[in-house]
This record gives C-alpha cells, sequence and structure tokens, in this order.
C-alpha cells in the first residue's frame, strides 16, 4: 500500500517543527506517567523497608523515597527529553525563519530582476539587464548564449559586468546538452566522464573546474543558454540555481515578448508580398516628418500595362516582377530613404532632405538598372513610370503624393516609360513638365 503524502502545503520546516511539538507533548505524557510510577515504587518501598518508622520519621523518610525516585523518574523520562526536544524545536524554528529570510530576499530578487525586464524594449536592453542580473545572483564568470535568427548558431550576447564570461565554445543549439535537453545540467569536475566536452576541452590546459547549464526557452523552444563555471566541485548552491534558473525563464520569456511584438509589428507595417513598407507606415513616417519640419522628395513609380503581364504570364510571374523591382529599388536608393509599395503595382519612394533635383538621377538610375535587370530573363521585360514632387510646393505629405501621382499620370499619358516632374516643380521641363523617354525598348504590345 502506498505511504501517505504529507500535504503540498507543508514545508520541511513547518514539519519539523510539527514534530518537535508532538515530540513535546509525548515527553509530557510520559513525565506524568513516570511519577506515577515513581509514585508506586515509593511506596513498596516505603512498605518493605520502611514499615517500622511511624510518625514523623515515617512520613519524612516516605516523602524523600518519592522524591528521590521522582526527580529520578522525572529526569529519565521527561527534563532530560524535554530539553532536548526545545533544543531541537528552537533549532528548527530559526531555520525555518532563515528559510522565511531567504524565500522572501529570492522573491524580492526575481521581482527587481521582472522590473528591469519589463523596461527593455529591445533584445539589446533585455542583454544588458541579464548582465547586470548574473553579478547579482553569482559570483562566478557567467554568460548568455542564444541562437541566431536561423537558429542554426549560438551567439554570445551577454556577459557578467563585473566577472566576464567563461567563454564556452558551443556553436550551434543543438551541440549544448542543456539546450538538448531542455533541462540544467550540472557538471562537478570536468575532468568527470560525463562532464559536457566543451568542458573539458575547455580545461585540459589548466585545472579542473565545474559548471551549471541553464537552458533558455524564447516562445516555446530552447534557443540559449545561461552558463557559469567555478573551481572543481563547487557548483552554485541551492538558492544560487534557483536565482539563475529564475533569471534564465525571465530572460526568455522577455526576448519572446520582444520578439513577437516585433514580429506583430513588422507585419502590420510591412507588404508582406515585398517586404517593402505599406501604405499605412509610409504615411506615418510622413506625418512624422512633417512634425520635424522635414524636406523630402517623392517618386511615385507604376509598372507598365502589369495587368497585361499578369493575363499574359500569370499572377505568379507577376508577383516575382513585383517582388524582383522592390530588390532593385532597395539596392538603387539609400538606407536612409523610404520605399513603400503603395497598393497593386504602385511604389511610392521617399527621399528624405532632397528635392526633386536631387531625387531624379536616383530615379534614372533605377530606370537603367531595372533595363539591364529585365535582360536577364528572370522576368518578362516590363517599363515604368514616375511622376516626381517634392515637399517644397506642397502643404502636406497627402498633397506632396497626389502631386507626383499627377506626373506619373502625365508620363502614362505620353507615352509611358518614362519620368515627369510634377507640373508645379517642373517650369524647366516643357509642356506639363515631360522628362525625356528613359532609353528603354518596351516589348511588343506592353
Amino acid at each position: 500500500m502506498d505511504e501517505p503524502t504529507r500535504p503540498v502545503w507543508k514545508t520541511d520546516e513547518s514539519q519539523a517543527i510539527d514534530d518537535s511539538i508532538a515530540n513535546l507533548l509525548r515527553q509530557m505524557l510520559l513525565a506524568i506517567v513516570g511519577m506515577f510510577v515513581a509514585f508506586l515504587l515509593a511506596e513498596w518501598l516505603s512498605g518493605r523497608w520502611l514499615a517500622g518508622l511511624d510518625g514523623i520519621a515515617g512520613f519524612t523518610a516516605r516523602g524523600l523515597t518519592f522524591a528521590l525516585l521522582g526527580s529520578a523518574a522525572i529526569y529519565l523520562t521527561s527534563a532530560r527529553p524535554i530539553r532536548v526536544a526545545l533544543a531541537a524545536q528552537q533549532r528548527a524554528i530559526e531555520s525555518h525563519e532563515q528559510s522565511l529570510r531567504d524565500q522572501n530576499a529570492q522573491h524580492a530578487l526575481t521581482g527587481r530582476i521582472q522590473a528591469a525586464f519589463e523596461m527593455a524594449e529591445s533584445d539589446q536592453d533585455s542583454f544588458e539587464v541579464v548582465s547586470r542580473a548574473l553579478d547579482t545572483v553569482l559570483d562566478a564568470p557567467a554568460e548568455l548564449l542564444l541562437a541566431d535568427s536561423s537558429r542554426a548558431h549560438l551567439r554570445l550576447v551577454a556577459v557578467a559586468a563585473e566577472h566576464g564570461g567563461p567563454g564556452c565554445g558551443v556553436e550551434t543549439p543543438w551541440s549544448c546538452p542543456a539546450v538538448r535537453r531542455s533541462k540544467t545540467m550540472v557538471f562537478e569536475r570536468s575532468t568527470d566522464l560525463d562532464a559536457c566536452p566543451k568542458l573539458h576541452d575547455r580545461s585540459s590546459a589548466g585545472a579542473a573546474q565545474s559548471a551549471m547549464c541553464v537552458p533558455v526557452t524564447v516562445l516555446g523552444t530552447p534557443m540559449g543558454v545561461v552558463h557559469t563555471t567555478g573551481a572543481a566541485g563547487q557548483t552554485p548552491t541551492g538558492p544560487e540555481r534557483v536565482a539563475v534558473e529564475a533569471l534564465a525563464e525571465q530572460a526568455g520569456s522577455r526576448i519572446g515578448v520582444l520578439r513577437a511584438m516585433a514580429a506583430s509589428e513588422l507585419q502590420a507595417t510591412t507588404d508582406p508580398l515585398t517586404g517593402l513598407l505599406n501604405r499605412r507606415s509610409l504615411e506615418a513616417e510622413l506625418t512624422a516628418m512633417r512634425d520635424r519640419h522635414a524636406e523630402y522628395a517623392i517618386a511615385f513609380i507604376d509598372l507598365d500595362h502589369f495587368k497585361a503581364l499578369n493575363d499574359t504570364h500569370g499572377h505568379e510571374t507577376g508577383d516575382r516582377a513585383l517582388r524582383s523591382f522592390a530588390r532593385l529599388l532597395r539596392r538603387a536608393v539609400r538606407d536612409a530613404d523610404l520605399i513603400c509599395r503603395y497598393g497593386g503595382e504602385e511604389f511610392v519612394v521617399v527621399f528624405p532632405d532632397a528635392t526633386v533635383l536631387d531625387a531624379e538621377p536616383v530615379v534614372e538610375r533605377v530606370v537603367a538598372k531595372l533595363s539591364e535587370s529585365v535582360r536577364s530573363g528572370d522576368v518578362p521585360a516590363f517599363t515604368i513610370s514616375v511622376g516626381l514632387s517634392d515637399s517644397t510646393m506642397s502643404a502636406g505629405h497627402t498633397e506632396a503624393i497626389r502631386r507626383a501621382d499627377e506626373a506619373m499620370f502625365r508620363a502614362k499619358q505620353t507615352g509611358r516609360d518614362r519620368i515627369v516632374r510634377s507640373a508645379a516643380q517642373s517650369e524647366d521641363a516643357g509642356a506639363h513638365g515631360v522628362m525625356r523617354p528613359a532609353d528603354l525598348h518596351p516589348v511588343a504590345g506592353s
């Protein structure tokens, strides 16, 4: 039959106190029994050896006999065991109080670490929290290794601010036993047969050492490890291990939250097909530029005869053409420029701190690169019509985009495959600001 289990709310310390109290009660009961036995024994001895004594002498002799026997009985059955029980109870109470103090300190530390992580707004912020926390919970070299975006390599992202890192050479998540098994691994000595090979390799040229490795789980997947080392046989104590495990858990949780938020924000602000900004996020960026009173130029780009390309070659080819053009735009413009898939086959490029005259050579370069790209045969040949405007002649970004859109429409009307400035900004460019057609050769019927 199974043994009865202690209630889950019972700690070892509280159980020890309960046991001490129960033992004290038993000793008190034994004291009562001992006194009773001493009384009976005193009466027996008095009746056998002190029967000839009467009066005060007999009463005194019986009293002394009972006192001696009773004292001996109390000492043997109660006084000494009670003293031992009281001492044990005192030790249990002190141990319980110390345990409570340790738990309170652990909870306070965990709360501070959690508060620090809650203020972290990026992965790098989280790594800095880990660096500081490692020195708080350990007095030894420690580090955090985390998988990169490919999940194929582990990279060092945080080390203890004061003690530095032990320098584990593990390169991939699944090469680490703690990550692979998804549980804390403790190695007493690097020379042991079952020690981690990476630990053994590091200590082969020097003194043996111990290590503890705690996996870090991000969004439900083991993605890294908190690694610490010490002298051989001196692994982290129980409270230190609990603290490191709590740190690893909170680090993984916060990094997971931040990455989930980043992925959600990226999904909300980018076009899923091309990875460029979507219309909503572009307008938010332009609003911020307006608030900073920043100037900018805008290129409104439309792929010519895109519907015919889709109908002739299929939507998959059309999607491939859009992705190819998006990559071309990224290569042609500056890192600070904003590229947006505005809708369908329409793209908008914003050039901060630029005018139409600054943006025009960049767009001409895009046209030239497109001509080179379509010759490779990856996608059917296509051309673009471009309208240019800037913020100097517009009351806001809505008007700037509208002017660029109107210029693009005039490029369509005048034969496509060309760049046109906004009429308000192209007084030197001829009627309606039409520029010379780009040096492209569209396929027949395009």
